[in-house]
This record gives C-alpha cells, sequence and structure tokens, in this order.
C-alpha cells in the first residue's frame, strides 16, 4: 500500500505514513475526521480572538472604575457646630476600591465562562478559572 500524500511504501496494517505521518487509506474514518477538524478549528480561533478582544476591552473599564470609587470615598466633610471639618479616609478608599476590583473580576470572569458556555458549548473550568489573577 503507498501513501496518497508522499507516496511511501507502507504495510497494509499500518494507520500511519512512516514517512510523513499522515493517516493511511485503510483508516479513512480517521482520514476524514482529520480533514474536517481545521475548519472547526478555524472557526473557533475566529471566536476566541472576538471573545479576547471583548474581554480586553471590559477589563479596561477598571481604569475609570477604581478612580471613581477612589474619589467617592477618600474625602470626608462632617459638620460639626457651624463649621465643616475635613478628615482623610485614605485607607477607605483604599480598601473600597481593592473590593470594587475584586468583585469587578468575579463577574467579568463568570461572564466569560457564561460566554464559553453558551457560544462554544466549553464546559466550565471553575478552578482553573478563579486559580489565575487575569
Amino acid at each position: 500500500m503507498y501513501c496518497e500524500n508522499c507516496g511511501n511504501k507502507n504495510d497494509g496494517s499500518y494507520k500511519f505514513c512512516t514517512k510523513c505521518g499522515r493517516p493511511t487509506a485503510s483508516d479513512s474514518a480517521f482520514a476524514q475526521t482529520i480533514k474536517r477538524t481545521p475548519a472547526r478549528n478555524l472557526d473557533e480561533r475566529w471566536w476566541h480572538r472576538l471573545l479576547k478582544v471583548a474581554y480586553i476591552f471590559l477589563y479596561i473599564q477598571i481604569l475609570w472604575i477604581v478612580p471613581v470609587v477612589w474619589s467617592a470615598n477618600s474625602t470626608d466633610y462632617d459638620y460639626y457646630g457651624g463649621q465643616y471639618h475635613y478628615t482623610d479616609t485614605t485607607s477607605e478608599a483604599f480598601w473600597y476600591s481593592v473590593l470594587a476590583i475584586a468583585i469587578f473580576v468575579v463577574v467579568l470572569r463568570l461572564i466569560k465562562l457564561t460566554v464559553l458556555y453558551i457560544t462554544l458549548a466549553q464546559k466550565p473550568v471553575w478552578r482553573e478559572e478563579f486559580k489565575k489573577l487575569f
């Protein structure tokens, strides 16, 4: 038996060519699977690229969320006895900002897992997704 791709002579029991590694004609069902797979992978790569762009766009929103949370919590004006008293609460603003980032990242991860489950029918991998920092 000869390989259809390179013409190398192979034994009839071989499933793959010994020279080029392509499936032989005796294993045609496997060869059909190999031929169909790249088109599917190309579609998946296109979706993955689009989802990565959307994911990056959503992460850019942190650039305005953190300053808004910080500015809302960094200063405090109290009115005592007819006078305004300024209190600096930067430590409180810091922890609120960290909390906002943590909530934002968790929500984005859940959105990502949901979108991958709906569009690509991928089973959610919770542990792997939440072990990554970003």
